[in-house]
């Protein structure tokens, strides 16, 4: 769910919306509409500089995906913290290193910050593989925090778009046990969502996508719903009580799942932040924060992340 360009998307993100008069997205769309998120960006940026470790395996024998990048920050400046990102890119896309220019704007403020690499689906495997793979990751960094040179203690999560529910979930699961597909001794100090994904379930929608396209993102189970519902973080929000942080903006397509999260939190009696920005600038718009971080908006989003995980130590 991370587009690294805008047109031709914009007739497929009004697809995505409305529907379109009963025009249904296709799964050639789709992979229209993620293949940005799986060009990798090699331009420079500050991470690059900084002291790193990188492609490093969190799992004996994985794939090239499951390997997270860590980037320390200046020993001047730094925190000792940890921001863990998960990338976004619709459940079938995205890659880690796309991250490294939303990376540095936290390793500048002093945390150290991981980019986490994971299995998409691809009709075969679906988001519970992604979710697996989150959790041997964040376990793996707490397990070997000292040797890696990180604080357990001090990590915080963030994910945007898909990789917002992938956050969540990990979050939920780290403190309730009911939830299926959990890290077992991870405990994140807060978390972060960007333009997240969050009632998965809603996603499996036949109105708005082909079947072929709904199993090739969603994945063989997509009319599963009791499955769809177990591996969606809005199924658990009540799990999670920690400090909560959820951006989005008007010109974000998913905003509607933002506002979801923060409909079921004030039921809840469950003070979060949360930003939506009302911006008329077109650039502002899904994950603008991540994949332009230079953006006078986006240094707003990321100045409050900062803000918001400096309020935790």
């Amino acid at each position: 769910m991370k587009p690294h360009y805008i047109s031709p998307l914009l007739f497929i993100l009004v697809l995505l919306l409305y529907g379109c008069g009963g025009v249904k997205v296709s799964k050639g769309m789709l992979k229209l509409f993620s293949s940005g998120s799986n060009k990798l960006n090699t331009e420079l940026c500050y991470a690059d500089s900084c002291e790193k470790r990188i492609g490093v395996p969190y799992v004996q024998e994985g794939t090239s995906a499951q390997v997270v990048d860590i980037y320390y920050a200046d020993s001047l400046l730094r925190k000792d913290a940890v921001l863990i990102d998960i990338h976004g890119g619709f459940y079938v896309a995205g890659k880690r290193q796309n991250n490294r220019a939303f990376a540095s704007e936290f390793l500048k403020a002093g945390f150290d910050v991981v980019l986490l690499e994971y299995r998409v689906g691809d009709g075969k495997l679906d988001v519970s593989t992604s979710l697996t793979d989150c959790a041997a990751a964040l376990d793996y960094l707490t397990k070997n925090a000292s040797a890696l040179g990180l604080n357990k203690d001090r990590m915080f999560i963030t994910g945007d778009s898909a990789g917002g529910h992938l956050a969540l979930y990990m979050a939920e699961g780290a403190s309730d046990t009911a939830v299926p597909i959990r890290p077992s001794v991870f405990s994140p100090r807060g978390v972060m969502l960007n333009c997240p994904a969050y009632d998965f379930a809603s996603f499996a929608d036949k109105e708005a996508f082909t079947e072929e396209a709904l199993s090739w993102f969603i994945g063989p189970r997509w009319e599963d719903n009791a499955w769809l519902e177990s591996v969606s973080p809005r199924t658990f929000i009540s799990s999670y009580r920690g400090p909560l942080f959820v951006s989005t903006c008007r010109n974000d397509f998913i905003r509607g799942q933002a506002l979801l999260i923060m409909t079921d939190c004030v039921a809840m009696d469950y003070d979060i932040e949360f930003i939506d920005l009302d911006t008329a600038n077109a650039k502002v718009g899904h994950v603008h924060n991540v994949i332009s971080p230079a953006l006078a908006d986006s240094r707003t989003v990321n100045g409050k992340m900062i803000d918001f995980m400096l309020a935790q130590l």
